[in-house]
């Protein structure tokens, strides 16, 4: 499934008295579009998991947090290399387009996992 026809609404959610948080997954395949991810609050984190099923080479971690820029993220290698890029990370949405987020195109630098899993925390 190619991630433009993937719009992500949260497939879990839970909550107790200190947090609420959503996560679900976004298949994706070939990474020509932002997928758009409704959670239904406005978050104060975002960790985006890319899985490659296939030998794990754009295996990655995604980190961003209220107070980063948006599009800036934390990001974690297959290798443990950390890098603090500007364009590659999560973009909040506002309330007119909806409480949550998007993955950007090209999420993992070029190279394409075949699956991200994402939690958000309010």
């Amino acid at each position: 499934m190619a991630i433009a026809d993937n719009v992500v609404t949260y497939s879990s959610y839970g909550s107790d008295t200190l947090q609420s948080f959503a996560c679900g997954k976004a298949a994706m395949g070939d990474v020509t579009a932002i997928c758009p991810v409704y959670c239904g609050f406005q978050h104060r984190r975002i960790e985006l998991i890319m899985i490659d099923e296939t030998d794990g080479s754009a295996d990655m971690i995604n980190i961003w947090q209220l107070g980063i820029t948006a599009a800036s993220t934390i990001m974690i290698d297959n290798a443990g290399a950390i890098t603090v890029p500007t364009t590659l990370g999560p973009t909040v949405l506002d309330n007119s387009t909806g409480e949550g987020f998007t993955i950007p195109a090209n999420q993992t630098g070029g190279v394409n996992a075949d699956s991200i899993y994402w939690i958000a925390w309010r």
